[in-house]
This record gives structure tokens, C-alpha cells and sequence, in this order.
């Protein structure tokens, strides 16, 4: 269940990044081979994974008031493709490749001087790329009520809703951001999965950013033995990634760390394979740690 919940935050409220201009970004992540245990230690073979991904956040609307409080409107195009190569048994437990591609429409307003809401609302296609079909196609919506504690700290709660078990469902959602800007910027982000980071400029056009701990992950919609189950995995990955500034609109960056985990989860589209979920994920088996390389670039409209 933890693992769902992880990639239904990601799904939500990674959609929403505010700029008064479009921003794409294209990135090529390497995992390599690591094993494939469960809690107690069984192993079911082995398997590495690559990931091609890319986004584009396109601002719709954008207005500040007399308090200089934001109201937005933005939307979020997302599409990713990997290939899993794996060895032994766990062939049996993971696709060999997964589609991921989603568009959503997100919308912040205050209510006051001290709240907002954050809200975003879509769907996509989440499934092995041999299994499109109309079962594959996931909605997703939620909505966040945000309270700015001080300058850099604001924090939220509110409720999101899917399909992917199938039935709609409606469940909770916690947001947290703190940040602090200066020579050195440091963040917590709670707002999609989880990013703890620092970073500084080294000079104008090289930055350097070390992520203590961050969450990501893939998710789709495949058959087994004539029945729909929902496949997800999260990953929990460290790392250090200098950027350079090509030009005023264009960024390169790499990265180099590891990937400290890489859950996965199956489960029934189905009432009782959402229930099931909550007490299965001490039995699924995880894959261990492995070295994960990034590469990309980042380009401002």
C-alpha cells in the first residue's frame, strides 16, 4: 500500500510547477543489476532497468494580487518509457517494458492571507507497451488545502482520487515545503513523493545540487493468468548532479548515485486487492541496491 500511495502523490502533484514560461525537460536514467529478495532474504534472481522520460509544463494563466499571492493555471504533459532486463524468477515478477503518459490540469488560488488550495485534475495511459488498451487508461484527480506557516514552510492536507483499483477511489494526501534560498538552497518537498536536496552555484552557469533522498517511480495495468492487476514500483535514490547553463534557456545536466530501492507491488484492480494491499508489502520482494546514473537537458519556451 506504501507503494501505491507513493506513486499516486507523484502522479497528482508533480503536475504543478509554476513559471511565467513553458519548460520542457528530456532525461535518460541507467539502474543497473541488482538482486531481487524478499524480507527474509529469498532471492528470485536479478534485473536492471533503464527509463526515457520527458515533460513539459506549459503555464495557462498566471496572476498575483495586491498580497503578491499566486493564481495559476497550468498543464503538465509527461511521458516515460523503460525497459526492464531481468534474470531468474523475477522475469515473473516485473514487465519487460512500461509506458507511462499523462496530461493534467492544475490550478492554484488563495483563500486567505495565509491559505491556498492546490488542485489538479487528468489521466494517461500506464501500461507494458505490448498492453495498451482501454483498461490501461488511469484518472486521477485531488485537492490540497495549504497553509503558509512562515516563509519557507507551508504545509497541507487534502484527499486524492483515482481509479486504479478499478472502482473510484478517494484517499488521503499530506503536503509539506520547506526551503530556504541564499548562497546554498536547501528543500524538503513533500508536494510529489519526497525530495530532500541542497544546491549551489558554483558560478553563473555551473550548479551543483546533492539530493539526500528522493522518491520515483512507474506504474501499469497488465494481465496475469486472465485477471487486471495494477503493477507499481518506487524507488528511493541519492545523488549528486552538476548542471551547466548552455545559454539563458537551455541546461545540461548529469547525475550519479544510488538507488537504495526499488520496490515493486502487485495487485488486484478490485475492492479486495485494495484492501489486500494494505497488508501485503511485507511480502512483496524488493530489488537491492544498485548504481543509477542520469543525463538530460532542460529547455525553457
Amino acid at each position: 500500500m506504501k507503494i501505491f500511495l507513493g506513486f499516486l502523490s507523484m502522479l497528482m502533484f508533480e503536475a504543478f510547477c509554476v513559471n511565467s514560461y513553458g519548460q520542457g525537460r528530456i532525461s535518460y536514467d541507467y539502474i543497473s543489476g541488482s538482486t531481487l529478495k524478499d524480507k527474509l532474504g529469498n532471492k528470485y534472481g536479478s534485473g536492471n532497468m533503464q527509463i526515457l522520460s520527458g515533460s513539459y509544463n506549459i503555464p495557462l494563466s498566471i496572476k498575483y494580487n495586491d498580497r503578491k499571492q499566486l493564481t495559476a493555471w497550468n498543464a503538465y504533459i509527461y511521458g516515460a518509457y523503460s525497459t526492464l532486463s531481468n534474470q531468474g524468477e523475477a522475469k515473473d515478477f516485473n514487465p519487460g517494458n512500461i509506458l507511462n503518459g499523462s496530461l493534467n490540469i492544475s490550478h492554484i488560488r488563495p483563500l486567505s492571507e495565509k491559505w491556498s488550495f492546490i488542485a489538479s485534475a487528468g489521466g494517461g495511459i500506464y501500461a507494458p507497451a505490448g498492453e495498451i488498451s482501454a483498461k490501461s487508461i488511469l484518472a486521477n484527480g485531488g485537492i490540497v488545502f495549504v497553509y503558509r506557516l512562515n516563509q519557507n514552510v507551508n504545509i497541507g492536507i487534502g484527499a486524492g482520487l483515482t481509479n486504479s483499483y478499478g472502482v473510484p477511489m478517494v484517499l488521503p494526501m499530506l503536503y509539506f515545503n520547506w526551503q530556504k534560498m541564499s548562497k546554498y538552497e536547501f528543500k524538503i518537498d513533500m508536494s510529489s513523493g519526497l525530495k530532500i536536496s541542497a544546491a549551489t552555484w558554483l558560478n553563473k552557469r555551473i550548479k551543483v545540487e546533492f539530493t539526500a533522498l528522493e522518491m520515483d517511480g512507474m506504474s501499469a495495468v497488465t494481465t496475469i493468468e486472465g485477471k487486471s492487476k495494477i503493477y507499481s514500483t518506487v524507488m528511493l535514490k541519492s545523488y549528486i548532479s552538476p548542471s551547466f547553463r548552455i545559454n539563458e534557456k537551455t541546461n545540461f545536466f548529469l547525475g550519479i548515485g544510488g538507488n537504495w530501492v526499488r520496490g515493486i507491488s502487485i495487485s488486484d484492480r478490485s475492492l479486495k486487492g485494495f484492501i489486500d494491499s494494505f497488508k501485503g508489502d511485507d511480502d512483496n520482494p524488493e530489488f537491492g541496491v544498485a548504481l543509477r546514473l542520469t543525463a538530460g537537458f532542460q529547455y525553457s519556451f
